[in-house]
């Protein structure tokens, strides 16, 4: 059975699936670079289809891409060419040979299953990261999960023999937005079908604060994806945290 994002591959600009990394990744960078941070050697950990891999080859990056669909790594490769490192792995256990300055994850960290998940990545990206160098993620809040879901059923796309049928549910009770996609694809005057999904989960923002803390960072900054400080409370789709690895 081919991978939910081997499959989502096949509609990535339809369903606008990349349209968040090319938009974040110059601001967050500079964001760092405006709290002291300085290096080259970036990881970018689910890096899907290389947009942020590519805008940070092409400024002079030494970058590694780390993502465990093979179609989504085809397109990094396709985007970027020879000018970055790329690995099929999972990020709850990967391998990365060289310490790194910097680790950028987006729109990758709520499709997992738990805070024991959380805890895991963090530990494994405390392991390859200089002292004192950044780790930046995003995560879904509970509120912009509900808002994901309130599309309701919807016709995504419908063109050039591609039809994609979207279908939003939300599990109230474990936080949990499932987005279900039904794809119709002509080829050869036939019609052929295709069934994924995409499950994200969201978790207070707190408990990731507290984690992070645990797993031997300090937070740098915590902000709404206008790079505005995030306060509790207060109302966004997402939260980014900025956290650098303590010296301590």
């Amino acid at each position: 059975m081919p991978d939910t994002y081997d499959i989502l591959a096949t509609i990535h600009d339809e369903i606008h699936l990349g349209d968040f990394a090319p938009v974040i990744t110059p601001r967050l960078v500079d964001a760092a670079q405006r709290s002291d941070w300085t290096g080259r050697r970036v990881l970018d950990l689910g890096c899907g289809s290389g947009i942020s891999l590519e805008w940070l080859a092409q400024h002079g990056y030494l970058v590694t891409g780390i993502d465990k669909s093979a179609a989504m790594l085809n397109m990094a490769r396709h985007r970027t060419g020879n000018n970055v490192t790329l690995r099929q792995q999972n990020i709850l256990d990967f391998n990365q040979p060289e310490d790194v300055d910097l680790v950028l994850s987006l729109d990758t960290l709520h499709e997992l299953n738990s805070l024991r998940d959380f805890e895991r990545v963090f530990q494994q990206v405390h392991h390859i990261l200089r002292a004192d160098k950044f780790f930046i993620f995003d995560v879904y809040t509970i509120e912009g999960l509900v808002q994901r879901q309130q599309s309701g059923d919807t016709i995504q796309h419908d063109h050039d023999g591609l039809l994609i049928l979207t279908r939003n549910s939300y599990d109230y009770e474990r936080q949990i937005q499932t987005r279900q996609y039904t794809i119709f694809q002509r080829l050869n005057n036939n019609w052929e079908r295709q069934d994924t999904e995409r499950i994200l989960r969201a978790y207070p923002v707190q408990a990731i604060a507290a984690l992070v803390q645990r797993c031997g960072y300090d937070i740098v900054r915590v902000f709404n994806p206008a790079l505005h400080d995030y306060s509790p409370g207060e109302s966004t789709n997402r939260v980014l945290f900025m956290v650098k690895k303590s010296t301590d």
